[in-house]
């Protein structure tokens, strides 16, 4: 089921503002180690100037294997990482694990995407440098890692971490369950406005380790979200913060 006003957001072009202001990036982990080795060089390969400006926050959604913070630990960076993990291993928890990045960002501006999606420096900078209003959830435009030019990533997104937390972030009662995104855009689309950046991303879905692997998707027990979504009553808020966690030490 679609999302009217966010997955038909209107297309524009962020006019260029000149002083950066601080963009923070929050990714979900769950056993993506070498592309998260290859996302790590990415920012790295960032301009000095920018990176200045860049913050990285990396949530592990209770990966059994290979934790985030091993890989991050072999890594000599320039720019701040922050790493958190979530202590219990449930599938499709990238719902608490972006509640997590988002709650410990620092006000200001925010990239919500998915380990298999990478933010090119171009877009990084534009993000940086271009004027964006606070009152808007942007998108992005994006196209495969082979350069073909696709639908905009319906859970990738540009907003204020106050903006993250007046839709109120992502139900946590939907944990476990995948395909759980749509929920969330029709809260974004019914809080605000919603526009989509011709800045683009890329994706690498499949490549690797990029993607999770470790659970199947659509299986008979995710219709489950519809009959937690159909019990909410009035004055209902999404469960948030409700899975613990704790952060890893660098």
């Amino acid at each position: 089921m679609g999302a009217p006003g966010f997955d038909d957001a209107p297309v524009i072009v962020a006019p260029y503002l000149g002083t950066p202001k601080t963009v923070q990036f929050v990714y979900p982990y769950y056993e993506n180690p070498m592309f998260l080795e290859r996302q790590l060089h990415l920012w790295e390969s960032y301009p000095r100037s920018l990176l200045e400006h860049i913050r990285v926050y990396v949530v592990d959604d209770g990966s059994p294997k290979n934790p985030a913070a091993r890989v991050i630990k072999d890594q000599r960076l320039s720019f701040q990482v922050r790493v958190f993990r979530v202590d219990v291993d449930v599938r499709w928890n990238w719902l608490a694990a972006r509640n997590i990045g988002m709650h410990h960002a620092d006000d200001g501006w925010c990239v919500l995407t998915d380990m298999d999606h990478m933010i090119p420096s171009e877009t990084a900078t534009r993000l940086s440098k271009c004027c964006h209003n606070e009152e808007i959830i942007y998108r992005f435009k994006r196209r495969e890692a082979s350069g073909e030019l696709i639908h905009p990533h319906p859970n990738s997104m540009f907003m204020t971490r106050e903006m993250f937390w007046r839709v109120g972030g992502y139900d946590e009662a939907l944990s476990g369950h995948y395909g759980t995104d749509g929920d969330w855009r029709r809260r974004c689309a019914a809080t605000t406005r919603v526009q989509t950046l011709t800045d683009e991303i890329r994706r690498y879905e499949h490549i690797g380790d990029s993607s999770t692997t470790g659970y199947k998707r659509k299986q008979p027990q995710d219709a489950g979200k519809k009959a937690i979504i159909a019990k909410r009553g009035k004055g209902w808020r999404p469960l948030a913060l409700s899975f613990p966690y704790h952060e890893e030490a660098l």
